[in-house]
């Protein structure tokens, strides 16, 4: 199996290699990004706004702040509400502090992302590309061929080299449906997180002047 692997693989040519060191990037990057939007940013807004605010009306602003824990986006921009709160700022001095937070903590949900998308494109585009040089080289080859072997060894050769185009597919849907997948998950946390801090700062409004 692993010999019939290493074949086909040494059958595309040199720009396999490049192929499975995108493979290597993408693979990478989702890990990173799945820990991130399932393990980082696993708690909801949406849940944490109700104990936040009865905490606050019951004066235990301390005790909210201790219950935020992690470094999500959601969790930093609430601290950050909560702090300004205890120091006593107004209603818009706090909308200014989680909006300075939301400007470092929002880039945070799409970074490295769309490198999914490049990745598959290259992918793509490094197997066509294999195939077209090793086509070239294979074509060259054949003026030193008797005719009637050349129609079996360019068969042969052509059938070698779309291996190097079928890698680079084999790469690139994955990635897509990778980022397809990732991306609507980061949706769903910037529409939470969207929706959970508005919860929030209209309750800091109702209770502060402005």
């Amino acid at each position: 199996m692993l010999l019939s692997l290493a074949s086909w693989f040494n059958g595309g040519g040199v720009f396999m290699w490049a192929i499975l060191a995108v493979l290597a990037f993408a693979v990478a990057v989702v890990i990173e990004r799945s820990i991130f939007y399932y393990i980082v940013c696993r708690r909801q807004g949406a849940k944490m706004v109700p104990a936040i605010t009865t905490a606050v009306t019951g004066g235990k602003v301390a005790d909210a702040t201790t219950a935020i824990r992690g470094r999500a986006p959601v969790a930093i921009m609430f601290r950050t509400a909560l702090d300004l709160f205890a120091g006593g700022m107004t209603s818009a001095e706090i909308q200014e502090g989680v909006e300075a937070a939301a400007i470092r903590q929002m880039p945070r949900l799409s970074e490295r992302l769309n490198y999914l998308v490049l990745f598959a494109n290259i992918a793509t585009l490094t197997g066509l590309l294999g195939t077209i040089m090793g086509l070239q080289k294979a074509f060259s080859s054949l003026g030193a061929i008797e005719a009637a072997k050349k129609a079996a060894i360019l068969a042969s050769g052509i059938s070698e080299l779309m291996v190097c185009t079928a890698f680079g597919l084999m790469v690139a849907i994955p990635c897509m449906m990778a980022y397809t997948f990732l991306h609507n998950k980061q949706s769903r946390i910037a529409k939470d997180l969207d929706e959970s801090v508005v919860n929030l700062m209209n309750f800091f409004k109702k209770r502060l002047p402005a």
